[in-house]
């Protein structure tokens, strides 16, 4: 279970890591129930790091989500954009302490 702010609402959701690929430094997971379960039949992360030229690297994010109604007020898929750069910005001051 993890909780972040949406819009200045706090929302909850669980995460279950569906896929781990080491060599392409991929993690995809599924979000479910909370929130997310209100809006969407299925809501699907794969994070990606891309490493750069001289050091250092990119994060990717990609949703795959299938909508339960078409006009979403609450929680759209670009809201969750603001959670990916959350989780980013902490894995990466994680991994600078390394």
């Amino acid at each position: 279970m993890y909780f972040h702010l949406l819009k200045g609402k706090k929302v909850s959701a669980k995460a279950k890591i569906e896929a781990i690929d080491d060599d392409n430094k991929v993690i995809i997971y599924s979000l479910f129930e909370g929130e997310v379960s209100e809006n969407y039949k299925s809501f699907k992360s794969t994070f990606q790091v891309i490493d750069k030229e001289h050091g250092g690297g990119i994060v990717k994010w990609t949703f795959e989500y299938e909508k339960l109604k078409e006009d979403i007020a609450f929680g759209s898929p670009e809201s969750y954009l603001v959670f990916a750069e959350k989780v980013s910005k902490d894995i990466d001051a994680h991994l600078v302490k390394e």
